[in-house]
């Protein structure tokens, strides 16, 4: 996937997110299943991770680098959580996701196709920039499916080249 590709997911994907402000509250803030995350808390789950990666990982991924171990998946979903269920409104958790994917942009726009190649180690794999985003898109796109299925819609079938 070229890095146009990964950008136009990311572009498709914030529209998709703009258009989950026309759901009610109850939609909004239920369980998509019981036992599950609201549609709340997977959008600020979304948004905390992009931003512990713009913060924490990005700067750090160039050809050859080591990568730090990566924080806790529990706790960071557990403050996504937290802070879903907290009274913060649809319209600010959708405007906070937004304002972190234009930086995602920016930032994957900053690289180029080379760097976005460059093999960098996380916990002592070989890595690259590219098959992070690649898996960043799957995983908004499993967030997706699991939204839409909640609410009684037929997901979109994006393909993976």
């Amino acid at each position: 996937m070229t890095k146009t590709e990964i950008i136009q997911r990311y572009v498709r994907f914030n529209q998709w997110v703009q258009s989950l402000d026309s759901l009610s509250d109850d939609e909004w803030l239920s369980p998509i299943k019981s036992g599950k995350w609201s549609i709340a808390e997977i959008i600020a789950h979304l948004t905390y991770w992009d931003r512990y990666f713009l913060k924490e990982r990005y700067p750090k991924i160039k050809a050859g680098a080591r990568l730090p171990r990566s924080m806790d998946v529990d706790v960071m979903n557990q403050r996504a959580s937290l802070y879903a269920k907290n009274g913060v409104s649809k319209k600010e958790i959708i405007k906070e996701f937004l304002e972190t994917r234009d930086l995602m942009i920016k930032a994957i726009n900053a690289r180029t196709e080379e760097e976005l190649d460059a093999t960098f180690y996380d916990r002592g794999y070989p890595e690259t920039l590219r098959k992070c985003l690649i898996s960043f898109c799957e995983h908004d796109r499993h967030h997706k499916h699991q939204i839409e299925d909640s609410l009684q819609k037929t997901p979109e079938v994006e393909e993976m080249n």
